[in-house]
């Protein structure tokens, strides 16, 4: 039986670990940020919603149990940098050159920015490595205390990621507000580089890694 307290913890926990995991600045989540001060909150909110999906499906790998194909080898480690960077360049550069497309074909607008964060994080090389090291310790931990426990904690952190890049995008969101307008352009045109210069580093060393 699952007293109250373990229910609670088992809430808690997950929701904490899924804002830990999602505080560091990902390409997905630079890409988040530059939809919502350029596009508005919306896009990019559907951007991280993209990337958490991108989260779920190597969740569902690990309670599939062929989480054991992501334990990266040298050369897949390999294409997973280069694939991941060849994506944040395409996706940088094409910030970049099309920085007038506005507002018509809104639905497939909102697909685009879905697939955007899905793509960027299912090829980023430190998703599977997040999710092997957490496979192999906290959730461990979270299976031997039963399913009820296990999915409640897994359903905490989703939620806690989700709650997070709601944060990040809302305080990106009032923060443009709170600049003066040369500033705001300034700031997307420095956020649109950094992608691209991501992907290039990314690129890099994927290549670096085949011939070494």
């Amino acid at each position: 039986m699952c007293s109250l307290f373990c229910i609670m913890k088992s809430i808690l926990v997950g929701y904490i670990i899924g804002i830990i995991i999602s505080i560091p600045l990902g390409p997905s989540a630079i890409e988040s940020v530059n939809r919502t001060i350029s596009k508005g909150f919306k896009e990019g909110f559907v951007v991280s919603l993209g990337a958490v999906s991108a989260d779920i499906t190597y969740l569902i790998f690990v309670n599939c149990g062929i989480f054991s194909l992501f334990k990266l080898s040298k050369d897949t480690e390999a294409l997973f940098w280069t694939l991941s960077g060849v994506v944040m360049i395409l996706i940088g550069y094409g910030s970049l050159s099309n920085k007038k497309m506005q507002k018509s074909q809104n639905v497939s607008k909102k697909c685009d920015a879905f697939f955007t964060g899905y793509v960027i994080t299912l090829c980023n090389p430190m998703t599977p490595t997040l999710w092997i090291t957490l496979s192999a310790t906290v959730f461990n931990r979270w299976h031997s205390k039963g399913g009820f426990l296990y999915t409640l904690s897994i359903l905490s952190m989703i939620g806690g990621m989700i709650s997070w890049f709601i944060l990040l995008n809302v305080s990106a969101l009032k923060g443009i507000k709170l600049a003066k307008p040369n500033h705001c352009s300034k700031i997307i045109i420095i956020i649109r580089c950094s992608i691209l210069v991501l992907g290039i580093i990314f690129s890099t060393l994927g290549i670096y890694k085949f011939f070494t």
